[in-house]
């Protein structure tokens, strides 16, 4: 089949490890953007933007978080979402571009989530986490179907040389 009949399945597994990248980015500036804030009044408008009731346990969980947070917790979230944008770039890239060891990240970063994904599924079914659970092994299964492929072509082309070899 070879590797330009699944260039637009690369490209698209590369636009969501993009879009990811993104997300964690934007979500590194939110958490930037709360350094030297009052945490409780902006769950207080948080609350007020979403509608919820202020004594839900999701406001309970808001303000939890908020008396819980420091300066430093805030700094190691961004950092660790800033080393993950930087993975998701970086294997975005090399998928758009159809690298070969991008194809080993991919399998390798989407699978170590799994057993996690599983885990977390068992312990708190919901539809949400079934999804996440779906969609991560649907683009580990159709890399890892790309490397064996490849590597099935190789064995081939390397076997189909030797012939050529022990005929000449």
């Amino acid at each position: 089949m070879g590797k330009q009949s699944h260039k637009y399945g690369l490209r698209t597994v590369a636009v969501v490890e993009a879009v990811k990248g993104v997300a964690a980015v934007a979500l590194c500036v939110v958490l930037l953007s709360l350094l030297h804030k009052d945490l409780d009044s902006v769950v207080d408008h948080l609350t007020d933007w979403l509608r919820l009731n202020p004594d839900s346990r999701v406001a309970d969980w808001f303000y939890d978080l908020a008396d819980r947070t420091t300066g430093r917790g805030i700094w190691t979230a961004v950092s660790v979402g800033l080393a993950y944008s930087t993975a998701r770039f970086v294997e975005a890239y090399g998928l758009w571009n159809e690298l070969h060891w991008a194809e080993w990240f991919a399998a390798i970063s989407g699978a170590v989530y799994v057993p996690f994904e599983v885990i977390w599924l068992i312990e708190h079914p919901q539809w949400i986490r079934l999804v996440v659970l779906s969609g991560n092994l649907v683009v580990v299964s159709y890399i890892l179907w790309i490397l064996i492929e490849d590597r099935r072509e190789r064995d081939a082309e390397e076997e189909s040389a030797a012939n050529s070899e022990e005929d000449g």
